[in-house]
């Protein structure tokens, strides 16, 4: 039995509730181990899919949730025999009284670049196939593109395969990953052919999940031949001796939930925190309701507008950034005398990096903000993802755009040094192709009046080539509009620029004068990703005064920035000392002031 046969009935169906967390409440252990609990438990795992059918499920989900190698931090063959006593179990339970939907992780990976996700789908995909799987279902999804290529390879083994995509809208109206429930819709419609049913599932109970649900169906219904799904949690969780629960009564959900048939989904059944009473109180709540449709008004999707950094640069005008290193301390005095001198000589914007090599300084985003506010020169804040989660990016985000910024450098952030993890603990729970396509997302809908500019860091070593132009055209997917490089110091780097703007990347080239000996040996030896040649370093000495060792660096500077300039779409100069003054002469010997 498929989908297809229980929505052609042309009545209500009902589907199953959790299987993580009413594992934890049976047995007592961690929801996380319930899909081990395939190989170590089957019986248990077999009662938890009949009880669910005893409620009035028609439609149930194998225990494979979290069956990959990224989560369960298992072996592939592991994962494989996973799946494969999954799949089995549900489907003894189901026999011809339900659906069995083959549960396909989403396998998130960081942009880990020796890392293929789809070898992992494949083999999984392969098992579900050889187990005699038709629906497949893929749940809490934060956007279509991470299950894009998945879908693909099910539809090119089994044509007939129906394959149902479910994602996790906060009450927001976004995704954990900030994209909007406009962006779904529209990706939906793209990908239509695809799929035979979308719904939503998970992040949020019932009541908070309605008007969401509402909008998901204004459109869906009147814009695709879909079916439909909705599976909301129980409630809000809270958390006691590591165990999550949800405390709202069964009654309540059933009361709530019965509320989506208004709206026309055609399966409607529970995520987190649900448990048998809870779906075979909805049953009852749905036999003995008259349900009158209520769809939604047609709604029209946003259209997105351009940038206006990106498009300043898509004119082909030579950009000039300078960036200034934030203090350790509150005084801004220094940087926002820099900031008016480097206005005064013509640079474009002026970029604030965010607590370099890991050591804490003052908010790039605050900085920023009060520059822009006090001198009027246009601000680029570094963004990193090593000191947040996706809650406070994106929070800093909204700030940063009421504050007046419309560009933003994403980087992954400099490392932690070793002997401070044991007090400064670091997040990443992005990388920086991730938050690119967030703040993409917020600029189709929150920011779409004026979006952000984003740009992204790239690294024209010639040794590692390859590795940076494949980065390179990642976060061009993602929405980088133009890169800032790691500081040049030779022009051998030319090939791989060109490269790099040849694949559509406007590049800004980063030029960093040297002004002492000192200086030249500490970047070549302690910074990371910054290499100085030792022909250039022979040109200073350590007996220069500081005059002597500025007219040095001025040269050099301004040697290989008239080299690399027919190469570049702008100069991205990084302040030595945040002495303003070297970078305007730099720029003024160049010709390239205003």
């Amino acid at each position: 039995m498929k989908l297809i046969d229980l929505c052609e009935r042309g009545s209500i169906n009902i589907a199953d509730g959790a299987m993580g967390t009413y594992f934890s409440a049976v047995t007592g252990e961690k929801a996380e181990l319930c899909e081990i609990s395939n190989l170590t438990q089957p019986d248990t795992v077999k009662s938890i899919h009949d009880a669910y059918i005893r409620a009035g499920a028609s439609l149930i989900r194998t225990n494979t949730f979290s069956a990959n190698t990224r989560i369960l931090k298992c072996s592939v063959e592991k994962i494989l025999k996973i799946i494969r006593s999954g799949y089995k179990i549900a489907a003894e339970s189901a026999k011809n009284k339900a659906v069995v939907c083959a549960d396909v992780s989403v396998i998130y990976y960081n942009d880990d670049i020796d890392f293929n996700p789809m070898d992992e789908y494949r083999r999984a995909i392969d098992t579900w196939l050889d187990c005699g799987a038709e629906t497949f279902i893929f749940e809490t999804l934060p956007n279509m593109d991470c299950i894009a290529e998945p879908m693909k390879y099910i539809l090119s083994k089994k044509p007939d395969a129906e394959i149902i995509a479910c994602f996790t809208v906060l009450p927001e109206g976004r995704t954990r990953s900030g994209t909007s429930l406009e962006v779904i819709l529209a990706d939906i419609k793209k990908h239509e052919s695809e799929l035979a049913a979308v719904g939503l599932n998970c992040g949020c109970g019932p009541a908070q999940l309605y008007e969401n649900a509402k909008n998901f169906m204004a459109y869906i219904s009147h814009n695709t031949n879909l079916h439909t799904l909705i599976f909301p949690n129980a409630g809000y969780p809270s958390i006691e001796n590591t165990h999550t629960l949800f405390a709202s009564s069964p009654s309540y959900f059933a009361g709530q939930t019965e509320r989506f048939a208004e709206l026309g989904f055609g399966v409607i059944g529970g995520c987190c925190g649900t448990t048998p009473e809870h779906i075979s109180l909805l049953r009852g709540c749905l036999e003995r309701g008259n349900f009158e449709l209520k769809i939604p008004k047609k709604i029209t999707l946003p259209e997105t507008q351009k940038l206006r950094f990106s498009s300043k640069l898509a004119k082909k005008d030579f950009v000039i950034a300078t960036e200034l290193d934030p203090p350790y301390g509150s005084d801004l005095t220094k940087l926002i005398n820099s900031a008016n001198l480097l206005k005064d000589c013509g640079v474009d914007i002026v970029t604030i990096s965010d607590s370099p090599l890991g050591h804490a300084k003052m908010d790039s985003v605050i900085c920023s903000s009060s520059i822009y506010r006090t001198t009027g020169i246009e601000t680029l804040p570094h963004l990193c993802c090593r000191d947040r989660n996706i809650n406070a990016l994106r929070s800093l985000l909204l700030g940063a755009h009421s504050e007046g910024i419309r560009s933003v450098l994403v980087v992954t952030g400099d490392p932690i040094a070793e002997t401070d993890r044991g007090v400064i603990k670091p997040v990443f729970n992005f990388s920086s192709t991730q938050l690119m396509k967030m703040i993409s997302q917020m600029n189709s809908d929150v920011f779409s009046g004026a979006p952000i500019a984003i740009g992204g860091a790239f690294n024209p070593d010639p040794a590692k080539a390859d590795f940076a132009l494949k980065r390179l055209q990642k976060k061009m997917e993602a929405g980088a509009t133009f890169f800032l490089t790691q500081a040049v110091f030779s022009d051998n780097v030319i090939p791989v620029i060109d490269q790099a703007r040849s694949m559509g990347a406007k590049i800004l080239v980063g030029i960093m004068p040297i002004v002492t000996y000192r200086n030249a040996c500490f970047l070549s030896n302690e910074v990371p990703g910054i290499h100085v040649p030792h022909e250039l370093i022979r040109r200073f000495s350590p007996d220069m005064n500081r005059a002597e060792g500025e007219a040095a660096g001025l040269e050099i500077a301004c040697d290989l920035a008239q080299k690399l300039r027919p190469h570049a779409d702008g100069f991205y100069f990084m302040t030595p000392f945040n002495r303003a003054n070297v970078i305007c002469n730099i720029i003024r010997r160049l010709g390239i002031d205003k």
